[in-house]
């Protein structure tokens, strides 16, 4: 996983170096999801007429940075995402896929935290913003070196893995079994992004990054993490779909494959989340 942890870092310090400084960080997780979509075109052989909806509302200097600084490495991210998620061991639920597993990695990782924030359905690219965002405000954040493989991109293979801990089967009982494993004080689970998939998904990119707060994410995580070790992650990500006529993206999670409507996936990210720590240095 070194590897994919160094990609993650490079991203990281180039929108926090890059992006951040000049511009607001709204215009900035514009820019970055236009990045992520241009380098999953590039590999796709996708139509790049995609891409209008997003850059019609983009400062002009963040897209030319975006191709520029950001879209090579991507690139790279997503063919070493996609080598995970196309190994040929069985779907099961042992190693990157178990729960547990992954829970006492971290402990051993990272020892006690003081906060546990699960976001229901977050994305690499919002823990990129956001981690970006921290790095700008004096706050260390960093990649932990497992990564939590969800095979249907759903809540329930999560959830489900807590029957005979204990502990509710939801969102609000795995973040409660993390914060126990882990000692911390207070725990939380998000809904907002996922919300945010169901009720606009559908209508488009565009509509999507509109109406995601990711100042209000940011700010969240900030406040916890300059408070005490604060630990991030998702049962989820979502995915980027192009629609059956091909003249559109939509948001979604959980997409099968094939579609009986026609419509063909363009990132699953809905199928591997990361863990993340933060916390103020001194």
């Amino acid at each position: 996983m070194k590897q994919l942890y160094e990609l993650l870092e490079d991203v990281r310090n180039i929108i926090a170096e890059k992006f951040i400084s000049g511009y607001s960080l709204a215009s900035t997780y514009r820019a970055v999801m236009y990045a992520f979509i241009y380098a999953a075109i590039q590999r796709t052989r996708n139509n790049y007429e995609l891409l209008k909806p997003l850059e019609q509302r983009t400062p002009l200097p963040l897209l030319a940075a975006a191709k520029r600084e950001l879209v090579s490495v991507l690139h790279d991210l997503l063919e070493y995402m996609d080598s995970l998620l196309t190994s040929e061991r069985p779907v099961i639920v042992e190693g990157e896929a178990s729960l547990r597993h992954i829970i006492e990695v971290i402990r051993y990782e990272v020892g006690n935290v003081d906060y546990v924030l699960v976001y229901d359905c977050m994305s690499v690219i919002e823990q990129l913003v956001i981690s970006a965002f921290l790095k700008v405000r004096g706050v260390r954040s960093m990649f932990l070196s497992k990564v939590f493989l969800n095979p249907i991109g759903l809540t329930r293979f999560t959830t489900q893995q807590l029957y005979g801990t204990g502990y509710r089967a939801t969102l609000l009982g795995l973040a409660q079994y993390v914060a126990n494993r882990l000692n911390a004080s207070l725990y939380r689970k998000n809904p907002y992004i996922d919300e945010k998939v169901h009720e606009v998904g559908l209508l488009g990119i565009d509509e999507f990054v509109d109406k995601i707060s990711i100042d209000k994410i940011a700010h969240e995580v900030l406040e916890k993490a300059c408070r005490g070790r604060t630990l991030v992650f998702s049962d989820h990500g979502y995915d980027l779909i192009v629609s059956p006529g091909g003249d559109y993206l939509y948001v979604t999670h959980g997409f099968k494959q094939p579609s009986t409507l026609g419509s063909t996936p363009l990132l699953l990210l809905s199928r591997i989340t990361l863990f993340m720590g933060a916390y103020r240095v001194g």
